[in-house]
């Protein structure tokens, strides 16, 4: 009577013990990290993402000087310009506040507060006072969390977090994530904007008469 070889379950397909023991620990390391992933965003879309919970940092920030702010909105216009081609508020990235404090006829904001640029008499209005949001560019975005289409991603040249317009449904749920409210949905396009450091030339920067926005690498 021959004698019949045992063959291990899978074996027979080329398929060894060891080999079946890995590929099973890192399905297993797979699901460990997704649930980790799952319990630090809360969101199933950013858990399932191929790259893993690990967002690369952003390379460089936009910094905000009020102090020599002249109140102009430069920086909105020159946003929305070069993003929509026109000067639609809705289009520019950045939040930009004007409070006055002091109102009345006389030196303008701009020369009152950047020297050298003097403007015809206006209504003045003192910028040190004005506010001028620009996005953060999280290191935990929670805008990219709680995208349910994976319509944000890591612009890799400036580390920017980018809204990808295709992929985007228009649902609102970065908007209502984002603590600092630097992204939107635009009711014309109803698609998600938010600062994306143009590409890694930043059009409010260049557009500042004042240099009271300026670009810094991290």
């Amino acid at each position: 009577m021959s004698k019949i070889k045992e063959t291990a379950i899978g074996e027979s397909k080329g398929f060894s013990r060891r080999g079946f023991l890995k590929t099973a620990g890192k399905a297993a390391g797979g699901l460990a990290a997704g649930i980790f992933c799952l319990k630090e965003s809360g969101s199933l879309a950013f858990a399932a993402r191929p790259e893993g919970c690990d967002v690369p940092p952003a390379r460089y920030e936009l910094r905000f000087d009020p102090n020599i702010c002249a109140g102009c909105a430069y920086c909105e216009v020159a946003c929305a310009q070069f993003h929509a081609g026109d000067a639609d508020p809705l289009a520019s990235r950045n939040t930009f506040t004007l409070k006055p404090v002091l109102d009345f006829i006389g030196v303008s904001a701009l020369s009152a507060n950047a020297p050298g640029w003097p403007q015809d008499l206006a209504r003045a209005t003192f910028a040190e006072f004005s506010d001028n949001e620009l996005c953060q560019q999280c290191a935990s975005p929670e805008c990219m969390d709680a995208c349910p289409e994976n319509a944000i991603y890591v612009d890799p040249k400036t580390g920017a977090r980018v809204v990808k317009e295709e992929l985007c449904v228009g649902c609102g749920d970065c908007e209502e994530a984002c603590q600092f409210n630097m992204i939107k949905v635009n009711p014309h396009t109803d698609k998600a904007v938010k600062c994306d450091l143009c590409g890694g030339d930043p059009q409010c920067v260049a557009w500042c008469p004042t240099h009271a926005i300026t670009f810094h690498k991290i």
